[in-house]
């Protein structure tokens, strides 16, 4: 390979690299999970998160808030998840579990956006999951 076609070869990688990293952007602009934006275009998750911070580079947005807002969908990626495996749980303990999971993910997305959640009410949530779990 000469150079002039090795040169053009990175150019070529760098513009189909460019290319994917605008596509998975737009995705996720549009509100796709990393588990819609997998299926959709075969990715990894780490090709994903390359695919991202490339074009976040591309475009001059890596701030804070763009980082805040992938990990607010990714918590709330976590709850619907955990929302729809506490359709199946079979019994109290389980569904326990699964409502702690939902509570904590939800205490970590508050304290992520500044608005935390009043401890007496979670407090009080858990003492009326201990007190199922004890039925």
């Amino acid at each position: 390979m000469t150079v002039v076609q090795e040169i053009e070869t990175r150019a070529e990688r760098e513009t189909r690299l460019d290319q994917e990293a605008e596509e998975v952007f737009q995705l996720k602009y549009q509100g796709y999970t990393d588990a819609q934006i997998r299926r959709q275009t075969g990715y990894t998750r780490d090709a994903i998160k390359r695919r991202l911070e490339r074009a976040r580079r591309n475009l001059g947005e890596s701030t804070s808030n763009d980082v805040r807002t992938d990990l607010e969908r990714s918590l709330d990626d976590v709850i619907k998840r955990t929302y729809s495996l506490l359709d199946e749980a079979e019994t109290v303990s389980e569904k326990a579990q699964l409502l702690r999971v939902i509570t904590d993910t939800a205490a970590k997305k508050a304290r992520l956006l500044g608005v935390e959640a009043p401890s007496k009410l979670v407090h009080s949530m858990e003492q009326q999951w201990d007190s199922d779990d004890a039925h």
